[in-house]
């Protein structure tokens, strides 16, 4: 009945969802309802023959079907995610989507996925994201800002990266005017 907790083992997987063998019923996880991870595939998450744990959404006697769902026997990433990051730590991103306007990048297999604003992505004048970083690569990334309610984590590469090396000028080999005296032209720009 709805509500009720079982496993199952995968049978078939679509483009839309994976069917679960319940042991003489089979029901269908959609899409949505593999992972709280953006799931593009079923695949990405399950394989034919899996034993898994799914929630029972819904039965339909008359049409014969049964709406599962993995996701919701999972803690919902945005619930718990204080005890795992905070504002200001480096973590590793496996970057998942580009837009014109940054990347997507997931931290974990729990499903949260922060953006790196174009902004974020380097110092230097970046027209797209892909002159960057690229889909599937992972990067050391800082985090920048947590928003629970709106369920949104802004991300940095450029604040990730060490502090590039600062030149400094020796006020005494300071260039010289070409009369071969580069002490004197210092002494005299002060």
């Amino acid at each position: 009945k709805e509500g009720d907790s079982c496993e199952g083992v995968i049978s078939n997987i679509a483009d839309f969802g994976a069917f679960v063998d319940l042991g003489g019923a089979d029901g269908l996880i959609h899409l949505s309802e593999l992972s709280w991870n953006r799931v593009n595939h079923p695949s990405e998450v399950v394989r034919v023959g899996d034993r898994v744990k799914v929630q029972i959404l819904s039965v339909d006697l008359d049409r014969k079907r049964i709406g599962l769902s993995m996701r919701r026997l999972m803690p919902e990433p945005w619930e718990i995610i204080n005890e795992y990051y905070e504002v200001g730590q480096i973590v590793r991103g496996r970057i998942t989507k580009l837009v014109n306007f940054g990347a997507f990048a997931r931290l974990d297999e729990n499903g949260v996925e922060g953006l790196i604003h174009i902004s974020e992505l380097s110092d230097q004048r970046v027209a797209h994201p892909r002159e960057v970083v690229k889909e599937g690569e992972e990067y050391d990334l800082r985090i920048i800002r947590i928003d629970t309610d709106k369920r949104r984590m802004g991300l940095s590469l450029k604040q990730a990266l060490p502090p590039e090396q600062k030149v400094e000028i020796d006020w005494q080999i300071a260039p010289s005017d070409g009369n071969g005296d580069a002490e004197e032209d210092a002494d005299s720009s002060i």
